[in-house]
């Protein structure tokens, strides 16, 4: 049969003349039943035999060179949080610290100082890890020598079972989760059904293309792609002193000119503006995300919770100090900017079709979500009621539920209306600061706690992470960071004043021309930029009663998909309801082949399958 189908033996082909390379080894038992077949020609490496303390068989591996990948470059470093249940890692770094704060008390600035210790906290845990690490490298490379000794000399059976103990109980140690999932059953895994979560994109960029359209492939060359690219979208910013910053500063406030905001004479805007509290870090701490990339100082979400207590006093005087001089330390104005992957995305060789992420300091993330916390108690009031994102109290249900009752008003009166879906390229990317500022003063937040957002902002700068490689830094002039907890209710403050204009603007008129003219006006003062190959049209009404277009706007089209959920003319419900089963059928389906416990089961179906129909 195998001779049949053209294959050949792995460890014949690259040993003609074999004397051992048995892969099953019990007492003075041993064979060679474990076997690579493969077909001629192709490119495989020679099979590599590894004996192991969990079973009578070696593993038995070889290398396919199927395809290159890009090169690889060793990245930033990164806090190895297994490292924090260490207790004598957490012993090391509280004394370390205390050091360290002797040190606070010398004339430096605050921020200065927490600088100089997050720089020795970074060689302090990288010591560490190196140290454990091999030390306990050393101990498992003997005991697999020894494994390995035994059973080619055909050792003692009870020798043998004792050097695999000793080899499972480091594994343990190293890798408690993986190993307890492939010895007891999926029931100890960190996550029986990670299959069901939405898969991130690739983040391995193979080559990408230059503004010349010539195709760069090292890493120079894509580093130098990415940076050009994001200099240009991000590296412009609102220009200042110039005539072109003149007539730029009259847009922004012709179009906030014309914006009318209810008076809230009863609202209160004090606890935007008073100083950071311990009780508000801790609390920030505590919230951050674990399992997250962290910035490019390594420290991670788990490093902060693990020492909050250390660690918040001295964060709240970094940051009352850093938002009363204007300007945050260097380590929290710089980001990494990965790249992810879209869906259904042809061409990869354009780095406009890459999802740019920002990679900032746990630290600065910490001080956004204060930040983010403090105004969003006041966003409810002050934003418009067709803004659900970010906001407390309202969940994108709502937004699904008022479509679906403006659709069914125009179903059920004389007049339609052209529902329109705008595609804004590059949203959070091309944000005007100037113009972003102007809003926030616009809607009554105080001056100082406006400067305090701008902090955030000033000096911001980034480079480019790509398959493990880092680029050269580059400033950040305009956008809200893709990374930042704050950026989404930014970015719903600057759309605001364009959602109360067209509110304005169709309620009293049906001339689409309007609506063009303030799509123009919003774009030329927020520096957004509408796709109108991607933006989509319906009309709800009566067929026949459509009124024009302006040129530019796509053709009305019989459907249209707003959050996941699809309307037209006709009862989609059931359509609806379909593409929700199908979906929840393939994570039930795919869950049928693990071994999961009952109380697995239950958290499969709450979390996966729930959410789905309840969406």
């Amino acid at each position: 049969m195998v001779s049949q189908a053209g294959l050949v033996d792995v460890y014949l082909h690259h040993t003609p003349n074999p004397t051992g390379g048995y892969t099953y080894h019990r007492g003075s038992c041993q064979s060679r039943i474990d076997r690579f077949f493969f077909k001629e020609n192709f490119p495989v490496a020679a099979p590599v035999f590894t004996p192991v303390e969990f079973s009578d068989h070696h593993i038995l591996s070889c290398e396919l060179n199927v395809y290159s990948t890009p090169p690889k470059g060793r990245g930033i470093w990164r806090l190895n949080s297994d490292l924090l249940v260490e207790q004598r890692v957490q012993q090391a770094f509280m004394e370390f610290f205390h050091d360290q704060m002797t040190l606070a008390d010398l004339g430096q600035m605050k921020s200065e100082w927490w600088e100089m210790v997050k720089a020795r906290t970074q060689r302090l845990f990288h010591n560490l890890a190196r140290n454990m690490q091999s030390s306990r490298y050393k101990m498992y490379l003997g005991l697999l020598g020894r494994l390995d000794i035994l059973i080619s000399q055909g050792g003692d059976p009870e020798d043998i079972a004792a050097v695999k103990n000793l080899m499972r109980s480091y594994q343990y140690d190293r890798y408690a989760s993986l190993v307890k999932e492939r010895d007891h059953g999926s029931y100890r895994s960190p996550d029986p059904y990670l299959n069901c979560k939405r898969k991130e994109g690739t983040k391995s960029i193979p080559s990408l293309r230059g503004t010349d359209g010539t195709l760069e492939e090292s890493p120079r060359g894509i580093l130098k792609v990415v940076r050009d690219y994001y200099i240009e979208l991000f590296g412009k910013g609102s220009p200042q002193c110039s005539e072109e910053g003149t007539s730029h500063g009259r847009r922004v406030d012709d179009f906030l000119s014309e914006l009318t905001l209810p008076e809230h004479s009863d609202l209160s805007f004090d606890e935007l503006v008073s100083e950071i509290t311990i009780e508000e870090v801790t609390e920030s701490i505590q919230q951050q995300n674990k399992c997250k990339s962290p910035g490019p100082d390594g420290l991670t979400a788990e490093f902060y919770q693990q020492f909050c207590d250390l660690l918040a006093p001295h964060l709240t005087e970094v940051f009352n100090e850093s938002l009363a001089q204007g300007l945050l330390p260097s380590s929290m104005r710089t980001s990494a900017l990965i790249l992810l992957s879209k869906p259904n995305v042809l061409d990869t060789a354009d780095v406009g079709n890459w999802r740019p992420i920002s990679l900032l300091n746990v630290d600065r993330k910490v001080l956004a979500k204060i930040l983010m916390k403090r105004v969003q108690g006041l966003a409810r009031r002050v934003l418009s009621t067709s803004q659900y994102c970010s906001i407390k109290g309202r969940t994108v249900f709502d937004d699904v539920f008022e479509v679906r009752e403006a659709l069914e008003k125009c179903r059920d009166g004389e007049r339609g209306i052209y529902l329109l879906a705008l595609d804004q390229s590059k949203a959070f990317d091309r944000v005007d600061h100037r113009y972003l500022w102007s809003v926030l003063r616009k809607y009554g937040l105080p001056g100082k706690f406006v400067n305090w957002i701008i902090t955030l902002y000033r000096g911001a700068e980034s480079f480019a992470l790509v398959n493990g490689w880092r680029g050269r830094t580059f400033r950040i002039r305009s956008g809200v960071r893709q990374g930042c907890p704050l950026s989404p209710l930014l970015y719903v403050f600057a759309v605001d004043p364009f959602i109360r204009r067209v509110e304005a603007v169709v309620s009293n008129t049906r001339e689409a021309t309007e609506v063009d003219d303030l799509i123009l006006a919003y774009s030329a003062a927020s520096a957004s930029r509408v796709n109108r190959d991607k933006s989509v049209v319906f009309w709800c009404g009566k067929e026949g009663d459509q009124f024009p277009l302006p040129d530019g706007f796509p053709r009305a089209q019989p459907e249209i998909k707003i959050l996941g959920v699809v309307f037209g003319s006709g009862d989609l419900a059931l359509r609806n309801w379909t593409e929700r089963l199908a979906i929840t059928s393939s994570k039930v389906e795919e869950s049928h082949r693990w071994k999961l416990t009952f109380r697995e089961r239950v958290n499969l179906i709450k979390t996966y399958v729930l959410t789905v129909f309840g969406y």
